[in-house]
């Protein structure tokens, strides 16, 4: 049997697209590995992706939580300072309320005169001395004044003056010669009191904070 050339052609042709299935068969094989390599890589890049985001989130949350305590705190803190500053000011102002209505008894009066005595006693030097009281307590303390140096071997001269500060009562004392001045006001009574009431005071406050 002969062969013609058009079964030559057609066996050519039969060997040639075979060939070129088996290449691109190969090739669409090579090419779904890569493209599954590639695949599983972007998978990993976006879960590792993901993971990053989350952690990024939980710190910001984390961050913003504790700024929000801390904001809190400090503005607890603030709000118990304003009440601690308010409740020793309320103390301070019940005792100058208090220190007022002393200086209308028959105790200030005694008070005035150990001050005095003490006064006398302490500027015993001095030759001339100054005494600053409110304007009620000038004719008084002029009389203890008067009656002291009766009885007294330590002779001075003295002025009682009406004070310009808020003394709420008792005396200023001053030599001007020698530069001394004695404060036994009841206003700086009271002042000296004022670290042992915040000291109080604060500690109720730490109680109940805590």
């Amino acid at each position: 049997m002969s062969v013609t050339i058009e079964d030559k052609v057609e066996l050519f042709s039969k060997v040639i697209f075979g060939r070129i299935e088996e290449q691109s068969s190969q090739e669409r094989e090579r090419l779904g590995e890569a493209y599954k390599k590639e695949l599983e890589e972007l998978s990993k890049e976006i879960e590792k992706r993901k993971v990053e985001l989350m952690e990024a989130a939980i710190a910001k949350a984390e961050r913003e939580r504790v700024k929000l305590i801390a904001k809190a705190n400090n503005q607890q803190q603030h709000i118990l300072l304003n009440k601690k500053q308010q409740a020793i000011q309320n103390v301070m102002e019940r005792m100058q309320g208090l220190a007022k209505d002393f200086t209308n008894t028959q105790d200030y009066k005694e008070y005035m005169q150990k001050s005095i005595e003490s006064i006398i006693a302490a500027l015993d030097k001095s030759r001339q001395i100054t005494f600053y009281v409110m304007e009620k307590d000038i004719q008084f303390v002029g009389q203890i004044l008067e009656q002291k140096l009766i009885h007294t071997d330590n002779k001075f001269k003295y002025d009682v003056k009406k004070t310009t500060y808020n003394i709420i009562g008792g005396i200023i004392a001053e030599d001007m010669v020698n530069l001394m001045q004695l404060d036994l006001t009841l206003k700086a009574l009271i002042d000296e009191y004022k670290e042992t009431v915040g000291a109080a005071i604060t500690h109720k406050f730490d109680e109940v904070s805590s």
